[in-house]
């Protein structure tokens, strides 16, 4: 097909969802890039977290912030404008998107406008305005998804797009070291625990029980003499502190509070596994390679596994899961079973598949090289 966007000179990507939105989209960044050196790419974003993620990435010219959900819409209507000046020569929005304020958001921007149509509520969310589009396809990855834009830019599709892209500083490095000689006296394999998740849409009912990931911690530590870390933002705080309580082995499940983002993920990148909800933390540390168990409850592990990196899913396999799909309404247990797909999820079943994966990657010490390592999919 013809590549109407070949000439492009600068264009504008929309990165307005979470951390794990915005990872899953590094991988079309960094093609496009290496495709079209001379492009200039920027990013729009909503989130502080997803400004630090893209501050620092080789594949982006300018990260602009603009406070959606604390401003008035007249202001962030002034602050959309006041970008036109950079005159883009196409707008893109990463998947997931179906929102009619972000297709409005996208035109305002840029009137050639690139990115996915939806088979839920399209219409109403006004995804037909859109310029340049491909459909959803809800049987494969969002990164194999957000690759499908390239051909609008004359770029095929790369053969291995490689990992999820989140650049690190030396600084970060430091001060991850500098936080596990502070808090990690245990010499056994270092895990990393994220029991949170979202709260908007109703998303904290993803979260596996803090009883259960308390239940899988004291048996790690017993068993393998482990060090837990418990990750997660500042409002889950009290879910990582009683986690610790809960697990009766406070002195090797530790809270990490109080570091950034680019700090937690080089924290994450020094463990020999993460073990998580299906949540930011889960492409985090597929980001920097570290293997995860994930675990699902009703959205798709399908399109959101852990990419290109060791993983193991963990699921209730019930034929009304996965019931969640992308759009503005929150999420509900369909089959009325009071979300029983994560709530009685065995701890046995996750104990299983980190032992998995513990066992086919040897540990590495609490101070790893700093050099990334390569993996395999999974």
């Amino acid at each position: 097909m013809d590549a109407p966007l070949a000439r492009a000179r600068s264009i504008i990507c929309m990165c307005l969802s979470g951390i794990g939105d915005a990872l899953t989209f590094t991988p079309f960044l960094v093609a496009l890039k290496s495709a079209r050196p001379q492009l200039a790419i920027d990013v729009l974003v909503m989130f502080r977290s997803a400004e630090a993620l893209f501050q620092s990435h080789p594949a982006v010219r300018h990260t602009f912030f603009i406070n959606f959900l604390g401003q008035s819409p007249l202001r962030s209507l002034r602050d959309v404008l006041r970008l036109r000046a950079y005159r883009y020569d196409a707008s893109v929005v990463a998947l997931p998107a179906n929102r009619w304020e972000y297709n409005i958001i996208q035109t305002l921007l840029c009137s050639r406008t690139v990115g996915h149509r939806y088979h839920h509520l399209d219409l109403p969310n006004l995804n037909f305005i859109k310029r340049y589009w491909v459909w959803e396809d809800e049987n494969r990855h969002v990164v194999e998804q957000n690759l499908d834009l390239l051909q609008f830019f004359g770029v095929p599709r790369p053969s291995d797009p490689g990992p999820l892209s989140l650049h690190l500083t030396p600084q970060d490095h430091a001060l991850a070291q500098s936080w596990l000689t502070a808090h990690a006296a245990s010499h056994g394999p270092l895990i990393a625990f994220h029991p949170g998740s979202a709260t908007f849409k109703n998303h904290i009912m993803k979260r596996w029980p803090a009883s259960s990931f308390a239940t899988l911690a004291r048996t790690l530590v017993d068993q393998r003499n482990a060090t837990i870390l418990v990750f997660g933002t500042p409002d889950e705080d009290q879910l990582k502190h009683s986690i610790s309580i809960l697990s009766q082995r406070p002195t090797h499940v530790i809270p990490v509070n109080g570091t950034p983002l680019r700090v937690s993920a080089a924290l994450i990148k020094r463990c020999s596994l993460m073990i998580c909800n299906d949540a930011a933390l889960m492409h985090v540390a597929a980001a920097v390679q570290t293997p995860v168990v994930a675990i699902f409850a009703y959205t798709n592990y399908r399109s959101l596994y852990p990419w290109h990196v060791p993983h193991r899913i963990v699921r209730r396999d019930l034929p009304c899961s996965p019931c969640f799909y992308y759009s503005p309404r929150p999420a509900f247990c369909h089959a009325r079973l009071n979300y029983t797909c994560i709530r009685d999820l065995p701890v046995e079943d996750v104990l299983h598949a980190a032992n998995q994966l513990l066992d086919a990657s040897p540990p590495p010490t609490l101070k790893p090289p700093i050099a990334p390592t390569t993996f395999s999919p999974s």
